[in-house]
């Protein structure tokens, strides 16, 4: 907005414009015309035309001055003609344009404030987008596992007493894929995968397994003091189970409940013994059958809040097969290292 400062007219400035005029004149290139009864001048510079009429001995001067106002974006050109009586006002008329235009301006702002604000509320509020399917690569857990015999209990078998666990005997599971299909706003999902399982089992006494004979046999050295002993199985697993999250959008404020079975196929078993210290050391690993059942079936349950979730397995199925080993299924539990 372009404004006009307050002016008075009388004929002290009018002489003021005058002078100011002709200097202009020289100044910008502005021009001067007589008419031919030498009573009516004319002065014009680029922005101030001033016209001088000689009536009755007396001077009659007319000021015409170019405004420009900017109103709505666009450019507007007025032409105002002033005179002593009238160029106060119309000062007042543009001083008020500009006002007008500086409130509007001050309302719009305002308004695109407001709408700006309400669009980062919403932006916050707004729900992320359901997925129907969600991948997940490396989903790991790892816990403890050990076997449990009929009756409940950590107790084997008389015939097999010598093939008691540790406490340090794990599993670990490495879902390499899992996916999740959304069922209801992406609080139920339908999960499945694949992946590997290890169950390591450690021997508290210095057993080593027959590989490969029915039924199992194994033999202890007492003057073999094993750093490591353990008996592993390796099942490729299929996971399904189905998933309830209370809060989608926030995984780590969000309850977590997975609950269903885990079914495995026996890609591989070893015993891997470790004894001696220092330069003495030394190390077996022998593969083989080991009786171990070639297919399972496992209960899986799966709990937590955001980052620490918790899991359970426990397979039904038993852990050798018929005459092979002795009678005992296998529980694991522990902790879901990256939550899916």
């Amino acid at each position: 907005m372009k404004a006009i400062n307050n002016i008075q007219i009388g004929s002290t400035m009018i002489q003021r414009y005058l002078s100011l005029a002709a200097c202009a004149l020289f100044a910008t290139g502005g021009a001067l015309a007589q008419d031919a009864d030498d009573r009516t001048r004319v002065i014009k510079t680029k922005r101030v035309h001033i016209t001088i009429n000689e009536v009755t001995g007396e001077n009659d001067t007319t000021i015409t001055q170019e405004v420009t106002v900017e109103k709505d974006g666009l450019d507007a050109l007025q032409y105002a003609t002033l005179n002593e009586d009238s160029i106060e006002a119309v000062i007042e008329e543009a001083m008020e344009s500009a006002e007008r235009a500086l409130e509007e301006a001050e309302v719009e702002m305002e308004h695109a404030m407001k709408e700006l604000e309400e669009g980062e509320k919403s932006d916050r509020k707004s729900p992320r987008k359901t997925k129907v399917v969600e991948t997940s690569m490396w989903v790991f857990e790892w816990g403890l596992n050990n076997w449990i015999s009929d009756g409940n209990t950590l107790d084997l078998p008389e015939d097999y007493s010598d093939l008691t666990l540790n406490k340090s005997s794990n599993n670990f599971h490495l879902g390499i894929i899992q996916q999740g299909v959304n069922l209801y706003k992406g609080k139920l999902r339908l999960v499945y995968g694949a992946g590997i399982e290890y169950n390591t089992y450690k021997f508290k006494k210095p057993v080593t397994i027959s590989r490969d004979v029915k039924p199992l046999e194994y033999s202890l050295d007492e003057n073999i003091d094993y750093r490591q002993n353990k008996l592993v199985s390796q099942y490729a697993t299929i996971p399904l189970m189905l998933n309830y999250k209370s809060n989608p959008n926030k995984e780590d404020k969000s309850f977590k409940l997975s609950a269903g079975v885990q079914f495995g196929y026996l890609i591989g078993a070893h015993q891997k013994q470790k004894w001696g210290r220092g330069k003495e050391k030394e190390k077996k690993k022998v593969k083989g059958d080991y009786g171990f059942e070639d297919y399972r079936m496992g209960y899986v349950a799966q709990f937590g809040y955001g980052d620490f979730v918790l899991f359970g397995k426990y397979y039904p199925t038993p852990t050798f097969k018929s005459g092979r080993g002795p009678e005992v299924n296998t529980a694991s539990v522990g902790l879901v290292i990256t939550p899916f």
